[in-house]
């Protein structure tokens, strides 16, 4: 894998053409060789466009981008070749998410970008989705949205604006109607909401570094009092309406059909819904920044992980599929390909000309917005603050939430929490 990485920087990347900053249309030459890419589902059409538009000006085979498409989410991308990048059907380029990056690069498995892709990387996208990408000051990927995060999806025939302001509020008036609210708050990317809010452990309660033999440890203050504080007041009081089944624990097919149906009111969730959720419920649909929870007469902002979606090469494909990968990533993910994006996916811009462009502001739809608000609020970055084992951790936490069951012989948040973050702590 080294090898193939040392040609792919060296020759791949700097025999393309690139202009280091501005977003001029790009001119690749032989890239013809045919690869495979993972992406989700719904990156399919995206990538259809803008090849078919950029393969219809080009007059030489070996000019037009070819390739096969497999639906894979950037969750499953990144597991997956983690575990086996020669994995069969590998891609030369896939999507994955912004916290797989440090994983990837650790065992070789993604390309360092170099040259003038890093320049132009750098040059046209924000500093969040930069630092996403980066690890020890290597570039490892071409960031394509900024939007990896969460916020609340509401019915607003069902709730009102001040009434999205209170979790409490929330949850009773489900509970009055007999309806859900969604929130898979047994998945380690929800979970944090509680713990991390500002008024809480705060947003920069949890992050992670490695060691020089690439071990992992986390600076941790989850399990102090405000940590306990609050997990206690989660489990009072989500556990008695998740088994009465106002709370439910709802992914994004659970979300819609709850929508559709009429039987949910609001839902934790992220931009990738927007359009299934407007088609279900019409100008009903609301979005809105995640609602504060009450202790004691303390409002406690909920918090979120956000982060970027990336494109990276795949070391374990041949040299000539790793220079079609960087140069389609490149393609897919300039300022007019971000804006095309945008349009078919809500996926909000990361590319600071696409973000600025009118196309984008002057259409800028309610996850966008709901998405700003809650990134304003309370966001953590989430390359910087989740990896490897944390998923497992988190998910721990949110079930307790849900069950209050601690485990064998522990009987206190406080001792389950510092168990738990005692974990996160040891370098492994």
């Amino acid at each position: 894998m080294r090898k193939l990485l040392s040609c792919i920087s060296v020759i791949g990347l700097a025999a393309l053409s690139l202009t280091a900053c501005g977003e001029k249309a790009p001119s690749y030459s032989n890239v013809g060789t045919e690869i495979t890419i993972w992406a989700t589902e719904k990156e399919e059409a995206v990538i259809k466009a803008v090849v078919e538009k950029y393969n219809a000006n080009q007059k030489e085979e070996s000019s037009k981008f070819k390739y096969n498409f497999k639906g894979v989410t950037e969750a499953d991308a990144g597991t997956t070749l983690a575990k086996d990048p020669t994995v069969e059907g590998r891609p030369a380029l896939f999507l994955c998410a912004d916290d797989h990056i440090f994983n990837l690069q650790s065992k070789g498995i993604v390309a360092e970008l170099k040259g003038s892709y890093k320049e132009h990387v750098v040059a046209n996208n924000s500093a969040v989705a930069v630092k996403g990408a980066t690890y020890n000051d290597k570039l490892y990927g071409f960031p394509v949205t900024s939007d990896n995060g969460y916020f609340l999806w509401y019915n607003k025939a069902a709730l009102s604006e001040n009434d999205v302001k209170s979790l409490e509020t929330v949850l009773q008036k489900a509970k009055d109607s007999k309806k859900t609210f969604g929130m898979e708050i047994n998945n380690g990317w929800y979970a944090n909401s509680f713990i991390m809010s500002p008024q809480a452990c705060g947003t920069s309660s949890l992050t992670w570094a490695a060691n020089a033999e690439g071990k992992v440890s986390y600076t941790t203050t989850w399990d102090n009092e405000a940590g306990v504080k609050v997990s206690e007041y989660a489990n009072s009081l989500i556990k008695p309406l998740y088994e009465a089944g106002t709370f439910v624990t709802a992914p994004n097919e659970v979300i819609l059909q709850g929508f559709q149906d009429g039987s949910m009111i609001a839902a934790v969730s992220g931009t990738w819904m927007e359009s299934d959720l407007k088609k279900a419920i019409g100008d009903n649909l609301g979005a809105v920044k995640l609602p504060e929870y009450h202790i004691d007469g303390k409002a406690y902002q909920m918090a979120s992980f956000t982060g970027s979606k990336i494109y990276c090469i795949n070391t374990s494909c041949t040299v000539e599929e790793q220079k079609a990968a960087a140069a389609l990533a490149e393609l897919l993910t300039n300022a007019d390909s971000q804006l095309i994006r945008y349009e078919n996916r809500q996926a909000i811009p990361c590319n600071k000309e696409a973000a600025a462009d009118k196309r984008f502001t002057e259409n800028t739809t309610i996850s966008a917005k709901a998405l700003e608000a809650q990134n304003a609020a309370a966001a953590c970055v989430q390359s910087q603050t989740a990896q490897d084992r944390y998923w497992d951790i988190g998910k721990a936490i949110g079930q307790a939430y849900l069950d209050g069951n601690l485990g064998e012989g522990v009987t206190t948040w406080a001792q389950f929490l510092k168990a738990q973050m005692d974990i996160l702590r040891t370098a492994q």
